[in-house]
């Protein structure tokens, strides 16, 4: 098979690229938090590589059109939480893949307003109905950039991230 990305071949049976270490085998991609930061920009990475992705997320408002109108993309709007544990499961099962780009925004109201326990709870539920999948594995990775800066980039964290750092370690 050859590789979208640099052409090169002979990779055997390989998942990725030996050269350059993209996917050569096309997934089927479940996102929860694809509007957010994260999530927008790996939507799109993943449309990008060919992949089929399905999209949790609140509102499709944030997705440029071109994004909304990809043919790989299945937007559902709602959330892990909002929905029955059954039709999460029919979503789930359709998957090779589950990754969870949640996250709180670093405000009061996204630190300690509900869902409280968004990313916990989201992904017990994912976790649950992806137990029912037992005619094969199921990968979940859970993504997050809390606390993360770019020492590269001299990326500043804001005194409100400092206070809200300071009340974890407490």
């Amino acid at each position: 098979m050859e590789c979208p990305s640099c052409n090169t071949n002979n990779h055997g049976n390989r998942k990725s690229c030996s050269n350059c270490g993209v996917a050569l085998a096309k997934e089927k991609i479940l996102i929860v938090g694809a509007t957010g930061a994260t999530g927008n920009l790996l939507v799109n990475q993943l449309l990008e590589n060919g992949h089929e992705v399905i999209a949790f997320a609140r509102s499709e408002k944030k997705f440029t059109n071109e994004t909304t109108n990809h043919k790989n993309l299945e937007i559902i709007t709602n959330t892990v939480l909002d929905i029955s544990e059954e039709e999460l499961e029919m979503h789930t099962k359709r998957c090779d893949v589950i990754v969870s780009t949640l996250g709180h925004n670093l405000t009061f109201q996204g630190m300690f307003g509900n869902p409280r326990q968004l990313v916990t709870d989201s992904i017990k539920k994912l976790c649950k109905v992806s137990e029912n999948t037992k005619n094969k594995p199921v990968k979940i990775i859970l993504m997050n950039t809390v606390g993360c800066k770019n020492e590269d980039l001299k990326e500043k964290v804001s005194f409100f991230e400092n206070c809200v750092f300071f009340y974890y370690a407490i």
